[in-house]
């Protein structure tokens, strides 16, 4: 039973709540090559080699339902819990934690004068407290710095995941090909991505020591804020599909990425650029592994001279430099950050649970 939109008083092993615009079983949902369509199509693919699942998009509220396991994205999932009976509930979270993901982005909406990206934040149906009591176990994506955003009371419940993307599109190219260039990269280049620091940091680097290549929607204030600022170091390559040839020309054409992201839970346009040879400068929050961090070149979000000084430091490596740099990050990524181990680790906590309650 792959499809239960509306029904009631169905039974199933496990139910998957997710985003129907990411992930269709059976079919191809239009962002499936993002990391939450990759990230949901390996839960779905985990639990399916389990028995049987029940898949429902974030926007659908069935009633009468009993499982086993319901799995949910922490959007929807306490409704779900309470309109229905699950033996074993676990809420998925792909960020930091949201309240304090949203009292940072205010305060920094206000510093900038930019609107609050309300439309990446969680609905005002979502109680955060209420979600993480009914789950038996939160599942989050991201490294030790994304744990702390969690106040202490809920991390006896949390299990950390890293995750991966579709590595067979992203190949890193020699290093001797690539230019002395940085790339920003993601969906909106916005307030939580760390773009105002981007335009503070790069409207100081002259374009003859080094340019940045900026992929990713682009909506106002954002546009006229990147013309103001930009000195012609900055390449503004509007948004491009990660699936295309030209994303990748553009990424594997620079030695670097600039990612002062604010907020995240673990980003997977990084993890693109990684495994297209970029060595980051990027911050704590990005929610790499901490392995992976300690391979990056990590900065401070809204330290505009430290970011600034980094990236002048990072091109002042000679090529043996860079490339060892770079073949230790990439090392470290293959080695963390795999959907093996991210299906390893749901499914040992998976087993776990059901074994105590007595499914198993």
């Amino acid at each position: 039973m792959n499809d239960a939109r509306s029904s009631r008083d169905v039974t199933s092993r496990s139910v998957l709540s997710y985003f129907r615009s990411y992930f269709e079983p059976g079919g191809r949902a239009r962002f499936a090559n993002h990391s939450t369509g990759l990230i949901a199509r390996q839960l779905y693919e985990l639990l399916l080699k389990n028995g049987s699942v029940a898949y429902f998009g974030s926007k659908e509220r069935p009633e009468g339902l009993e499982a086993d396991l319901f799995i949910g994205h922490f959007w929807a999932f306490r409704e779900l819990c309470e309109r229905n009976q699950f033996a074993t509930k676990m809420v998925f979270y792909s960020v930091s934690d949201p309240v304090e993901t949203r009292q940072l982005l205010s305060g920094l909406a206000r510093r900038f004068d930019v609107p609050m990206p309300e439309w990446d934040l969680p609905p005002s149906s979502f109680d955060h407290a209420r979600t993480m009591e009914l789950a038996d176990v939160v599942f989050v994506v991201g490294n030790s710095y994304t744990l702390q955003t969690f106040p202490e009371r809920w991390h006896h419940k949390i299990v950390l995941l890293n995750y991966s993307i579709d590595s067979s599109l992203f190949r890193a190219a020699s290093p001797v090909d690539a230019r002395n260039d940085f790339c920003y990269v993601a969906t909106h280049c916005g307030l939580r991505k760390g773009f105002p620091d981007v335009l503070e940091v790069w409207s100081g680097i002259h374009p003859s020591q080094s340019r940045l290549h900026v992929i990713g929607n682009l909506a106002p204030p954002f546009d006229r804020m990147l013309a103001e600022a930009n000195n012609g170091s900055i390449v503004y390559h509007g948004w491009i599909d990660s699936d295309s040839a030209e994303y990748r020309a553009i990424i594997n054409g620079c030695r670097f990425a600039h990612v002062p992201t604010y907020s995240e839970g673990q980003m997977g346009t990084l993890l693109e650029l990684i495994h297209s040879g970029c060595v980051p400068v990027t911050t704590a929050a990005s929610g790499v592994d901490d392995e992976v961090l300690a391979q990056c070149v990590v900065v401070r979000p809204l330290d505009i001279q430290g970011q600034r000084a980094a990236i002048e430091d990072a091109l002042s490596w000679s090529p043996q430099e860079y490339a060892e740099r770079r073949r230790r990050l990439i090392d470290a990524t293959r080695r963390r950050q795999t959907w093996q181990s991210f299906q390893s680790r749901v499914q040992s906590t998976i087993t776990g649970h059901l074994t105590a309650s007595g499914v198993r």
